[in-house]
This record gives structure tokens, C-alpha cells and sequence, in this order.
């Protein structure tokens, strides 16, 4: 007769602590990704949204400023609880902004081509230079700020079981 938690008729000596399961790390890390890229695309998205007059200067810095400090902030805190998943996600929703921004741009930017648009007050050159600015800093937070740990080829000594 099997004893729990292994399953085996060997007796113990101490009761062994159950880990936890491959299934349950793999959910949480998937559905960590999912969520952190999601609320980072719109934690810096939605100022492109709301702030009028995109085309001149103050109005998209202020619209920079209002998407990418709380997503940033978001993008820190998801990453120092949930490791690797959260950075990934948190990756993946900047990259998804850095489109949307390098899309966004060139719609502001056709003003300078386009005689019935509004000239926009950004330079052309812009249209590039934000989405890749937004990104490259992205990669280099989750760089940074990724628990060293989750980086590790095999666990360090201590947590070794």
C-alpha cells in the first residue's frame, strides 16, 4: 500500500514538503506573461489616445511622459515579483507600444508631406527615433532589473533540494 505524498511503501522518517508542480509554474509564468504585456501596452498607450494636438511638441512629450513613467513603474515592480515572466511581458508590451508608436508617428508626421494636415512641430526623423528610444530602454530595464536568479543556468547552492 502506497503511502503519500511519493507513492511508495518506503517509510519516512519526516514528512516530505510537496514542490511545486511543473503544470502549475508553467500556468503561472504564461499567464504572468500574458497579463504584464497586456496592462503594459495600455498603461502606455492611452495618452496617444486622450492628449489633443499630438502634432506639437508639449502636448506628445506630456503624452510620452503620462504612458511610459507608469508603465515603467508597472514594468519594475512585475519583474522584481515574478522574475523572468513578468520581464518577457513586460518586453513584449513595450515592443507592442514601440509599434504602435512608430505607427502613431507617421500618421503625426504626414503633416510635413501633406498640405490640408496640420505641421507638426516634431522633426521628421521622430518617426523612428521614440519607438526605438522606447524599446532599446525596455530591453535594457529588463536586463537590469530581472532577478540575476532567474538567469542562472542552475539554482544557486542554497536553494538546492
Amino acid at each position: 500500500m502506497p503511502f503519500e505524498p511519493i507513492r511508495t511503501d518506503e517509510k519516512l522518517e519526516a514528512p516530505v514538503r510537496a514542490g511545486r508542480d511543473f503544470e502549475g509554474q508553467l500556468l503561472f509564468g504564461c499567464g504572468t506573461f500574458v497579463l504584464a504585456s497586456v496592462i503594459t501596452y495600455v498603461l502606455s498607450a492611452w495618452p496617444f489616445f486622450v492628449v489633443a494636438e499630438m502634432y506639437l511638441l508639449r502636448p506628445f512629450l506630456i503624452a510620452c511622459a503620462l504612458g511610459w513613467i507608469p508603465s515603467t513603474i508597472f514594468g519594475l515592480i512585475v519583474m522584481r515579483k515574478t522574475g523572468l515572466a513578468g520581464g518577457c511581458g513586460f518586453l513584449a508590451g513595450a515592443m507592442t507600444q514601440g509599434v504602435f508608436l512608430f505607427l502613431r508617428m507617421e500618421q503625426l508626421l504626414l503633416g510635413h508631406s501633406v498640405v490640408d494636415l496640420p505641421r507638426p512641430e516634431l522633426p521628421l526623423s521622430w518617426g523612428w527615433i521614440v519607438p526605438t528610444v522606447w524599446a532599446v530602454s525596455a530591453l535594457l530595464l529588463v536586463v537590469l532589473f530581472v532577478p540575476k536568479r532567474e538567469l542562472a543556468d542552475e539554482p544557486p547552492p542554497d536553494e538546492r533540494r
